[in-house]
């Protein structure tokens, strides 16, 4: 009896959710599948996009590890943090200060990303292949993938788009649709703590969020002993390309225009402003969740930030994305049809994209400090407002940056 024709799927992108998917499909063995992960970085070490904590849910994230095999490593990787909310103006008045319970264990991306890389057979991620077009033959059905470097894959039977946010796949199932600007952009920036480990503020484990006038500067503790701080400013699209700050010469001239923008607030916030070091400029974009359908995949699907792009302010981006690889393992496992599991993930994911845009208006709207003041001492916190904290002091940031 003959054997069926092998499947060759090529994956786009080498995130988290790449990652879980590759791991999957190699811990459930099927001769009938081959894959390969392409990735436009030049090697594992050169790779920036995860920075800070993680943490993951135990219905998504927490779920594709599981069926990856790596729970158990994720448990002696990972670290209980309780987290400590505090909101304040721009004048330092502290309108809401509750510790958290301890109810979440957070690992560092990093590490994620490190046990998830080592448990993947080698050669599994092709590094330095930036993918710059795709070809489809008519006749076979089968895709070519062009790389920026001249060299081609060929005879692919399915192309994963996990590209990420600026993916290059999308355009190819959902012509037409570009990110849409939030209004927000952040500068994303860290503070060494050598010399004054608290810049006169409250900040320990947690999120501490000052707000005011379309504005906000967000700090949290990382594992490695640092202050990861998101400052946050309510500008033009354009601004992020043009503005003074955009095309300071240095990292130091960068910060001081940016203390222009903060005149007027605590001088223990503006000093916390003034030590970042690195200022990163990034604006957010989102994608429109409002069920605009997508063209006729003809075997290319898409994952994670390359199918639902929002903003972090619902907690979710590294879950949905894990979640989606493994709802995508499953489906090409089973032989399933690949549009029941784009069905599957819009669906997840429009809930979290609405509370993400309705949150974004919340923290950045014209009495910001008071209504997340007000809204945190609610008796019942909802859960699109944990998905916050969880954000910030999970630190997955990638998610909203485009």
């Amino acid at each position: 009896m003959p054997s069926s024709p092998t499947t060759r799927i090529a994956i786009v992108g080498a995130g988290l959710g790449s990652l879980v998917l590759a791991r999957i499909l190699q811990l459930r063995k099927s001769a009938n599948l081959s894959f390969v992960i392409y990735e436009s970085d030049a090697d594992a070490s050169t790779h920036t996009g995860l920075d800070g904590l993680l943490n993951l849910k135990y219905e998504s994230g927490q779920r594709a590890l599981r069926e990856a095999g790596l729970h158990p490593q994720f448990v002696k990787l990972c670290r209980p943090v309780r987290h400590h909310i505090r909101v304040l103006d721009k004048r330092g008045t502290l309108l809401h200060d509750a510790p958290g319970e301890c109810y979440s264990r957070e690992i560092d991306a990093g590490h994620l990303r490190g046990l998830l890389l080592e448990s993947l057979e080698p050669n599994t991620v092709h590094w330095a292949h930036k993918a710059t077009a795709v070809r489809r033959d008519l006749t076979s059905g089968k895709y070519t993938i062009v790389f920026e470097s001249g060299e081609v894959a060929e005879g692919i039977d399915i192309i994963v788009g996990a590209d990420g946010s600026s993916s290059h796949i999308r355009s190819l199932v959902w012509p037409g649709v570009q990110p849409v600007y939030s209004g927000i952009t952040f500068i994303q920036s860290q503070v060494n703590l050598a010399e004054d480990p608290h810049f006169g503020l409250p900040i320990d484990e947690g999120v501490l969020f000052a707000l005011e006038d379309g504005k906000g500067i967000m700090a949290q503790h990382d594992s490695k002993g640092r202050i990861m701080l998101y400052i946050a400013l309510r500008v033009p699209e354009d601004w992020v390309t043009t503005s003074a700050i955009a095309l300071a010469a240095d990292p130091s001239e960068r910060i001081t225009l940016l203390l222009e923008e903060f005149e007027g607030w605590n001088k223990q916030l503006v000093g916390l402003v003034r030590a970042g070091e690195r200022p990163t400029l990034r604006a957010i974009y989102t994608l429109p969740s409002d069920g605009r359908p997508r063209a006729n995949t003809d075997n290319i699907v898409l994952l994670g930030d390359a199918a639902h792009l929002m903003s972090s302010f619902a907690g979710e981006g590294a879950n949905l994305e894990m979640a989606d690889a493994t709802d995508l393992a499953k489906h090409l496992i089973a032989g399933k049809s690949l549009e029941k599991y784009e069905r599957l993930i819009r669906h997840r994911a429009t809930e979290s994209a609405h509370e993400s845009a309705l949150n974004l208006e919340l923290f950045f709207g014209q009495n910001a400090a008071e209504d997340v003041a007000t809204l945190f001492k609610s008796q019942v916190l909802p859960r699109n407002v944990a998905g916050i904290v969880d954000s910030f002091s999970g630190g997955y940031v990638r998610s909203l940056f485009f």
